[in-house]
């Protein structure tokens, strides 16, 4: 990855981190193909393509994308300043979430912000609140649930009636209809995202012709948008098999905005980073029971809690390979939790403790939903690039943690 050997890696961090056993490795050269690959697949529409922070906001990522021509899409407070702060131009921050607060409406206000998704039509006197105080008006998208299943996990399926997010078509027409009681917003644009982990376009299609449909009936009641926010979605095959048909479905999303006069805005994510990071951990023990095998690892599901919590399952390569026959085994972590656990049925050759195997295709919520659970610290992070390793985020120790403590009293 990057022209380095993995198996230099985890030595190469010891000589910082004596006692690092696993760590996250992100292949920043890969990284910037992804990035050209997917802006020429939707250099028809001329979108915007925002980044979500949220599926990893490492630095080094974030300034390879930004140097990319991307920009970037915030959750949070913590997101937004932290895209600014790696040099992310205001006219390409976009933020969402459904849980606004007026920090957040205070921070866009004052440093500018190219739209805000907002969730409901309640949070846009919020928002005017603020812009009224700043220095420009805010470009505001309304969420709209476009009532689309979509097959996967329940818990990445955002845009079906039961789903939190967004308002109904109707209320979205009508609170465009009335944009004058926002004078300081510019309530002009649509924000659509029916769920993540998409490897079938369909979903995306519909949500592409529900679009279509909804501007052009806003456009016939005299309150034409300026632009469509397309969300994310773009599915990652962890089991390597198949990919989602990124060009296939930007030309298709292109013919229908054909003869549409709108600026496009993309939220792309996990298609960006997973397959370009990995996990690498060290086998501690080889544990055999009544005819199982049991693969301890360094890692566990407080640094890649995905196979716990979605039941999502990632390849599990060995880094060198001993002989003898393949067979069996459970790999796990070493967090007290019988959830912690990475494959049930894996088929791996022989291990002994010290080997070390990578769990493929991590480069996506895997570190940004890391923890300190079981006491814990999070791992470090390295970037290759060119034949060259770096640290790009140091791994916290049981020291780290401890530091955390305070006793500080709170005004009565």
């Amino acid at each position: 990855m990057g022209g380095v050997a993995l198996e230099r890696v985890l030595p190469a961090l010891r000589r910082l981190e004596p006692g690092a056993r696993a760590c996250w490795l992100y292949d920043l050269d890969a990284l910037a193909a992804r990035a050209r690959r997917f802006r020429a697949a939707f250099e028809p529409l001329a979108p915007l393509p925002a980044y979500a922070l949220k599926a990893n906001g490492l630095p080094a990522i974030l300034d390879t994308l930004r140097e990319a021509g991307f920009g970037a899409e915030a959750g949070s407070l913590g997101e937004l300043t932290l895209a600014a702060s790696r040099g992310f131009e205001s006219s390409r921050r976009v933020l969402n979430g459904n849980g606004r607060t007026p920090e957040e409406a205070a921070w866009i206000a004052e440093h500018g912000i190219h739209s805000v998704n907002a969730d409901h039509v309640a949070e846009l006197d919020l928002l005017e609140a603020h812009a009224s105080r700043g220095a420009r008006p805010i470009r505001v998208a309304l969420r709209v649930n476009p009532d689309i299943e979509t097959h996967g996990h329940p818990y990445v399926a955002t845009g079906h009636d039961a789903a939190k997010f967004g308002i109904g078509p109707n209320e979205a027409l009508e609170a465009w209809a009335a944009r004058v009681r926002w004078p300081h917003l510019r309530v002009e644009g649509l924000h659509l995202h029916v769920g993540s982990q998409l490897l079938d376009p369909s979903p995306l299609e519909g949500a592409a012709d529900f679009a279509r449909t909804l501007a052009n009936e806003a456009a016939a009641r005299g309150t034409p948008l300026a632009f469509v926010n397309m969300g994310g979605g773009f599915g990652v095959d962890y089991t390597g098999a198949a990919e989602f048909p990124l060009e296939t479905y930007a030309r298709r999303l292109a013919d229908r905005a054909a003869d549409l006069r709108l600026e496009w805005v993309l939220e792309p994510g996990r298609w960006i980073v997973a397959s370009l990071g990995v996990l690498l951990a060290e086998v501690l023990w080889v544990k055999r029971r009544d005819g199982q095998r049991f693969v301890v690892l360094a890692a566990g599901m407080n640094d890649l809690i995905r196979p716990a919590l979605y039941g999502a399952r990632h390849r599990i390569v060995p880094l060198a390979t001993r002989p003898g026959a393949r067979e069996s085994a459970t790999v796990v972590g070493p967090v007290c939790e019988s959830s912690d656990q990475f494959s049930v049925d894996e088929s791996l050759p022989p291990l002994e403790p010290g080997d070390v195997v990578a769990i493929l295709d991590a480069g996506a919520y895997g570190a940004a939903m890391s923890s300190n659970y079981n006491g814990r610290g999070r791992l470090a992070e390295v970037v290759a690039s060119g034949g060259t390793l770096r640290r790009a985020r140091a791994g916290e120790t049981a020291a780290d943690l401890a530091t955390r403590a305070t006793s500080d009293p709170l005004p009565a």
